[in-house]
C-alpha cells in the first residue's frame, strides 16, 4: 500500500511528529508545575527537614524505623507522618512503616543536594548511608549505594563478606548487581568471576555459568601456565558442555582459573607464606571455637614469626643487622678467627632475613654471594661455583622436564591411566591416588604443578563416586595423594626440590655415589614402611558416608576429551623415559645424571615443547637463583673451620646419644619437627643439613643418613600454615576437596610414622654401609 502511496508514509510521520512534539510540551510543562510545587514545598519547611529529603532523595525507601540512623537525623517518623496527613503528591506512602519520594522530587532534591553541598557532597553521603547500612546488616542496600556512585571495590567488598546462603537466597538480585559492573573491573577480580558463575548455577542456567568462566579464563591465557594449558582446558570444558555434562565443564573450568591465577601470582616472594597464612585461616575459620582458641594460642609465636607485615620485615631486618654487626665489629671470642666471624655474621644474616622474609629468598642470597664478593671473604669461582655444579644443571633439566609433562597434558593423562587401572571403590582408590602421587613424585619435582592439576582430577574423581565434597571419603582421597604430592618427596632424588638441594649440600664423592637410581634404592624400605602404614590410617580415618557409585564414566570421559596422544606428549613421554632409563643405567654408561637431564632439557626446548614462553615462566628461576649460592655454603664454612666450630658446639648435645642410633634418630627427627612450626620445609633442610653434615665423619655414618633424617622430618605438618602445596590444592578444588579439620587428623599418624620408619631402615642402612 506504502507503493502505491508513497505520500501517506509522509503524511504518517509528520502527524507523530506533531503528537510527539505536543506529548514533549505537556511533559514539560507537567515538569515545570511539579518542579513549582516541589521549590514551594521545599521553601515551606525548617533548614532540619530540607536536610533530611535533600539525603532522604539517595534512598528508594524510606523505612521510619531505622530512618534517623540511616541518614543522621532526628524526628524522621514525625515529619513524614505528618507530610502524610498533607496528601501531597511529592511523597507516596507504600504501606506499613515504608515511604517514597516521587523520582520528579527526587531530582529536584537532587539539584538542590548539589548547590547545597558542593559536587562532593552527593558520593560522600552515599558513602556514609552504605556504612550504615552494612552496620546494621542491610547489605543490598549498602550494594546499592555504592553502585550509585560506581564505587566497585566497595560492591566487590560487601558482596565478598556475604556467605553463600545469604547469597544464594538473593540470586536475582545479586546477578543484577554482577552484570552492572564494568567487564574491566569484573574480570580482574578472580571472586566476582566464581561468585557469578554461582548464581548462574543458583538460577538452573549452567550454560552461562560456564560462558562466565570461560570468558575469566581467556583473560588469563596468557599467565604462566601457557596459552596451551588453558586452550586443553577450555576444549575439554567445551566437549563436556556439548555432552551436557554441565557440572563437570564447571568443575574443569574453575579449577583452571584458580590454578591460572595463583600461578600467575606466584612470581610474588610474599606467595609462600601467603599461601601458608590463608591455609591458617582457612583452617581457622572450618574449625570449631574450642579448636580456634586452642589452635591461636599454640601458634601465636610462630604465626608471628611468619608473618610478612611491614613491622615483622623491619625487626627481622635490624635483628639480622644488629647480629652480623656485632659479629662483624666486635669479634667476639667464641673460637672462631677475624674472617671466620665475619663469615658467621654474614651467614646469619641471611638466616635471619630468610626467616623474617625482608626480602625475596634469592635477593637474599645474591645479598650473601656479593657480601662475601666485596668484602674478600672467598672468590667469585667459590662464592658462585653452585651454578657450574652438577647439581645446578640437574635442578635445570628436572625442571624443565617436570614443565614439559604437565604443560603437555602428559601428566593429566598418566594419571587418569593410573585411575582405570583399579576399581572404582573407595578403598581401591585411595591405593589408586596413593600410587598415582607415588608415581607422578618421581618425574615432577615441584609440589605446585603435580598438585594444581591432580587437585581437580580429584575433586571430578569424588563427584563421580557420589561423595559429597566435602566429606570424609573426599578428604581420604585427596590424603592419599598427599602420600606423593608432598609426603614422600625424599623417596627421589627429583621428588622435590628440597632433596635435591640435600643432595646438592653432600661432600661431592657422596653424590657421586647417590645415583638417581642408588638413591630410589637407600631410601625405598623406610619410604614402603610410612605407604603401609599411612594407607591403612587413611583407610580407617576416612571411611565413606555413602556407597561409592561404579563407575568409569568420568576417567573416560575426560579420556575421550583429551583425544590421541599430541605431538608434545610424544615427545614428552620419550625423553621421559629416555632421562629415567639413563638414570638407571648410569653405572654401566659412567655418564653424570645432571648431563642426562640437561640432554633431555635441551631435546625439550629444541623441539619446541618448551616453547620461549614457557621457558621463562615455567621453570623455577628464583630456585635456580637461590640454589646457585646456597650450594657453595659448605665449601665456605670448610674453609673457614666454621664447620668443625659446628660440630664441637653441637657435638656434647649429640654424642651421648650415638651409642643407640635408634635414639639419635628420634632427636634429630624432633628436632625437625620444632624447626618446622618456624622455618620453611627448605630452609629447615639447608639450615639443618649445613649443620648436621659435618657430624657425620666423627659418627661413621653416611651424610646421606643425616640429610635423609632430616628430609624425611621436614616433610610432617601439624598446622596448615607449614605447607603452601596444601593451600593450592583447596583453592583448586573451590575448598570443597577436602576438609582441613577432617586432613589434619591423620598428620601425628605421618609424624609418628616417619620415626617408625627410621628407626625400622636401621638394619637395612647398615647393609649398605651407610652406618657403622
Amino acid at each position: 500500500m506504502i507503493e502505491k502511496h508513497p505520500s501517506w508514509l509522509l503524511q504518517f510521520c509528520a502527524m507523530l511528529s506533531k503528537r510527539l512534539s505536543r506529548a514533549d510540551q505537556q511533559y514539560s510543562a507537567g515538569r515545570d508545575a511539579f518542579n513549582s510545587l516541589a521549590e514551594e514545598f521545599y521553601d515551606s519547611i525548617s533548614p532540619a527537614q530540607q536536610e533530611f529529603f535533600r539525603r532522604a532523595s539517595l534512598l528508594n525507601e524510606i523505612d521510619t524505623r531505622n530512618a534517623d540512623d540511616i541518614l543522621d537525623t532526628a524526628g524522621a517518623t514525625l515529619w513524614l507522618a505528618d507530610f502524610d496527613k498533607q496528601q501531597s503528591p511529592l511523597i507516596r506512602h507504600l504501606g506499613a512503616e515504608s515511604y517514597q519520594l516521587h523520582d520528579f522530587f527526587k531530582d529536584f532534591l537532587h539539584d538542590k543536594m548539589l548547590e547545597v553541598e558542593g559536587k562532593e557532597g552527593k558520593p560522600q553521603l552515599h558513602r556514609q548511608i552504605a556504612a550504615r547500612y552494612e552496620t546494621l546488616g542491610d547489605w543490598q542496600q549498602a550494594v546499592q549505594q555504592y553502585m550509585a556512585i560506581q564505587e566497585w571495590s566497595s560492591v566487590t567488598r560487601v558482596l565478598a563478606a556475604q556467605n553463600d546462603e545469604r547469597l544464594n537466597d538473593s540470586a536475582p538480585f545479586v546477578k543484577d548487581v554482577l552484570e552492572s559492573i564494568p567487564p574491566d573491573h569484573f574480570f580482574t577480580d578472580l571472586q566476582l568471576i566464581h561468585l557469578q558463575a554461582m548464581i548462574f548455577t543458583q538460577l538452573g542456567d549452567l550454560p552461562a555459568a560456564v560462558r562466565t568462566y570461560k570468558s575469566g579464563l581467556a583473560r588469563r591465557a596468557q599467565g604462566v601456565l601457557g596459552a596451551d594449558v588453558i586452550a586443553r582446558y577450555m576444549g575439554m570444558a567445551d566437549a563436556l558442555a556439548q555432552r551436557k555434562e554441565h557440572a563437570q565443564a564447571l568443575n574443569v573450568l574453575r579449577g583452571a582459573l584458580n590454578l591460572a591465577e595463583r600461578e600467575s601470582a606466584s612470581g610474588d616472594q610474599a606467595g609462600s607464606f601467603m599461601n601458608s597464612k590463608t591455609a591458617f585461616e582457612i583452617a581457622l575459620s572450618a574449625a570449631g571455637e574450642k579448636t580456634r582458641a586452642l589452635l591461636s594460642r599454640l601458634l601465636g609465636i610462630s604465626v608471628n614469626l611468619r608473618q610478612s607485615s611491614s613491622r615483622s620485615r623491619w625487626l627481622g631486618g635490624l635483628f639480622g643487622l644488629g647480629v652480623w654487626a656485632y659479629l662483624w665489629f666486635g669479634q667476639p671470642d667464641i673460637g672462631l678467627d677475624a674472617n671466620g666471624n665475619k663469615l658467621l655474621g654474614l651467614l646469619s644474616l641471611t638466616l635471619i632475613y630468610w626467616i623474617f622474609w625482608v626480602l625475596p629468598d634469592y635477593a637474599v642470597a645474591l645479598i650473601f654471594g656479593l657480601g662475601l664478593i666485596l668484602t674478600r671473604l672467598a672468590s667469585p669461582d667459590t662464592v658462585m661455583g653452585g651454578f657450574a655444579s652438577t647439581t645446578w644443571f640437574m635442578t635445570l633439566g628436572v625442571l624443565g622436564i617436570g614443565a614439559a609433562i604437565t604443560g603437555s597434558g602428559l601428566f593429566y593423562r598418566l594419571s587418569l591411566h593410573l585411575v582405570r587401572l583399579f576399581p572404582l571403590s573407595f578403598y581401591w582408590q585411595i591405593i589408586a591416588t596413593g600410587t598415582m602421587g607415588v608415581v607422578v613424585m618421581a618425574l615432577i619435582p615441584q609440589q605446585t604443578a603435580r598438585t594444581s592439576i591432580t587437585s581437580q582430577m580429584l575433586m571430578n574423581l569424588s563427584e563421580s563416586l557420589g561423595y559429597r565434597t566435602p566429606s570424609k571419603a573426599s578428604t581420604g582421597l585427596f590424603a592419599a595423594s598427599f602420600l606423593g604430592l608432598g609426603q614422600l618427596g625424599f623417596l627421589f632424588l627429583t621428588g622435590s626440590t628440597t632433596s635435591l638441594i640435600a643432595w646438592g649440600l653432600l661432600p661431592a664423592d657422596v653424590r657421586e655415589q647417590f645415583t638417581w637410581g642408588y638413591w630410589f634404592l637407600a631410601a625405598l624400605p623406610p619410604t614402603l614402611i610410612v605407604i603401609f602404614a599411612l594407607l591403612i590410617c587413611i583407610v580407617l580415618l576416612y571411611r565413606p558416608e555413602v556407597q561409592p557409585i561404579i563407575s568409569y564414566k568420568m576417567v573416560q570421559t575426560q579420556l575421550d576429551v583429551l583425544g590421541p596422544l599430541s605431538h608434545k606428549e610424544w615427545i614428552s613421554l620419550g625423553v621421559l623415559c629416555f632421562t629415567i632409563t639413563g638414570w638407571l643405567t648410569t653405572a654401566y654408561h659412567g655418564i653424570d645424571s645432571a648431563w642426562i637431564a640437561l640432554i633431555a632439557f635441551t631435546v625439550l626446548v629444541t623441539t619446541s615443547v618448551l616453547d620461549p614462553a614457557t621457558f621463562r615462566r615455567a621453570i623455577d628461576w628464583e630456585l635456580l637463583v637461590y640454589m646457585g649460592v646456597t650450594l657453595s655454603i659448605p665449601a665456605l664454612l670448610t674453609r673457614a673451620r666454621i664447620d668443625q666450630w659446628l660440630v664441637e658446639l653441637i657435638s656434647p648435645m649429640i654424642l651421648p646419644f650415638l651409642n643407640i642410633p635408634a635414639l639419635f634418630f628420634i632427636i634429630i627427627a624432633i628436632l625437625t619437627y620444632l624447626l618446622k612450626l618456624f622455618f620453611t620445609s627448605f630452609l629447615t633442610v639447608v639450615t639443618l643439613c649445613v649443620a648436621l653434615l659435618p657430624l657425620s665423619v666423627d659418627i661413621g655414618m653416611s651424610p646421606w643418613v643425616i640429610a635423609m633424617i632430616v628430609l624425611m622430618a621436614s616433610e610432617v605438618w601439624f598446622f596448615p600454615f607449614q605447607v603452601d602445596w596444601h593451600t593450592l590444592a583447596y583453592s583448586t578444588s573451590e575448598r570443597k576437596g577436602f576438609s582441613y579439620p577432617l586432613t589434619c587428623r591423620v598428620n601425628p599418624f605421618y609424624a609418628l610414622a616417619y620415626i617408625v620408619a627410621l628407626v625400622a631402615a636401621i638394619p637395612y642402612w647398615r647393609y649398605l654401609g651407610l652406618m657403622g
